[in-house]
C-alpha cells in the first residue's frame, strides 16, 4: 500500500483530508507541521506528500517537498496553497502544485496517479 503523508496545520482540513484518502485506500500519516513531518521522515518510507506551504514553525511545506524530494526521489508531491500560487514558490521539479479550495476528487486522483507512475 502506498504510504501518504498529509501536512496540514488546520485540524478540520487535515482530518477531512486524512479521511478521504483512506477511504480511497491510502495508508496515510500526518503531521501538523514541517517540522513535525521531518521527524516523520526517519522512520518511514514516504512514497507520497501532501503539504500546505504556510504552517507554523521553521520550516515551510515548499522545504519539506524539497526534503521528501531529496530522500525519497520517486515520491510524488503535491503542494497546496489558498495564499500563494505556484509561481510565487520555489518547488521540486517533479512537484505539482494546487490552490485551495481544492476539491479532494482530483487530489485523491492525481494521487492515484502519482502512486502508480
Amino acid at each position: 500500500m502506498r504510504k501518504v503523508l498529509v501536512v496540514e496545520d488546520e485540524p478540520l482540513i487535515r482530518l477531512s483530508v486524512i479521511d478521504f484518502l483512506e477511504d480511497a485506500g491510502f495508508e496515510v500519516l500526518e503531521a501538523a507541521s514541517a517540522d513535525e513531518a521531518v521527524d516523520l521522515l526517519g522512520d518511514h518510507v514516504i512514497h507520497l506528500l501532501f503539504t500546505d506551504v504556510q504552517m507554523p514553525g521553521i520550516l515551510s511545506g515548499v522545504d519539506l517537498a524539497h526534503d521528501v524530494a531529496r530522500r525519497f526521489p520517486d515520491a510524488g508531491i503535491i503542494v497546496a496553497s489558498g495564499r500563494l500560487m505556484s509561481g510565487d514558490l520555489d518547488l521540486p521539479p517533479a512537484a505539482e502544485f494546487f490552490s485551495k479550495p481544492y476539491d479532494l476528487n482530483r487530489i485523491v486522483a492525481r494521487l492515484k496517479a502519482l502512486s502508480s507512475e
